[in-house]
């Protein structure tokens, strides 16, 4: 059962909403919802807050998903993002969504639930599955073909048709990069469907997820999209055609290799030494 985190919810806004769903329950029972509250009397999440919000989504083995109501201090919303979603799926609420409260509350909820519908719309086309998705590739490492450079930022997009479209995304992405480890010599990318495949960049690295795990990333970075990453999981990076090469990290560094070397990169962008 996936879990939802609704943030932001001023104290006395809660606890009417709390009083209507102990009367008659208003959400489906696919979802699992929690509440977190807001610190003061205005919605939104505080600075302080952010690390409870991912230590509650983190204690959730399928990985929670934060609607957040936005808030009216300027900044807080960039920081919110900047904390949450590079590990969890994040949806906005607009506060004016408070007027429905407390005399329109089935409005209210029904609101709410057309947003976790659309959630699990992703879970099923989006979310990754396992830690061959194409969504767990380092962005700022991995040169994605110009069609498909947007899969990441289409993946964090609300709606659904924007959800339809990250999942065409991604499935052009693997048509594109998902390929032989070694080139035909008669073409860029071969189609010999008989050759050990893999994520293949369009500077010819291969960016390879099935090495031995090590060098464990610490918390919050073994989470991406919602989804757990295994402990030590990272992608051994090396050249195609054994040429030296270079990769850059999420640190802005560049970190160069020779053509028989290889450099240790995890899905967040951090290189492993």
């Amino acid at each position: 059962m996936p879990t939802a985190i609704i943030a932001g919810l001023p104290p006395d806004s809660d606890r009417r909403v709390q009083s209507a769903l102990k009367q008659q329950p208003e959400f489906p029972n696919t979802w699992s919802v929690i509440w977190i509250r807001s610190k003061g009397r205005m919605p939104g999440l505080a600075p302080s807050q952010l690390d409870d919000a991912r230590q509650t989504a983190a204690s959730h083995s399928g990985g929670a998903h934060l609607l957040v109501f936005r808030g009216e201090v300027k900044g807080d919303e960039a920081t919110v993002n900047a904390e949450l979603a590079p590990y969890f799926r994040i949806r906005w609420l607009d506060h004016a969504l408070l007027k429905l409260i407390p005399h329109r509350m089935h409005d209210f909820f029904q609101i709410i639930n057309t947003v976790l519908d659309e959630e699990l719309k992703w879970i099923e086309t989006v979310k990754p599955r396992d830690e061959s998705s194409c969504l767990l590739l380092p962005e700022c490492a991995f040169s994605a073909e110009s069609a498909v450079r947007h899969l990441w930022i289409a993946a964090t997009q609300p709606g659904l048709e924007r959800i339809n479209l990250a999942a065409a995304v991604s499935q052009r992405f693997k048509t594109m990069h998902w390929l032989p480890n070694t080139k035909n010599k008669n073409s860029l990318h071969s189609k010999n469907k008989n050759s050990p495949r893999g994520w293949i960049d369009a500077d010819d690295r291969v960016f390879d997820h099935r090495g031995p795990r090590h060098r464990v990333a610490p918390f919050p970075r073994n989470w991406n999209f919602s989804y757990q990453i295994a402990q030590g999981f990272h992608y051994d990076v090396k050249s195609r055609d054994s040429r030296a090469f270079n990769v850059s990290a999420a640190d802005g560094r560049r970190h160069a290799a020779l053509g028989s070397g290889h450099i240790n990169i995890d899905p967040h962008g951090y290189v492993l030494t």
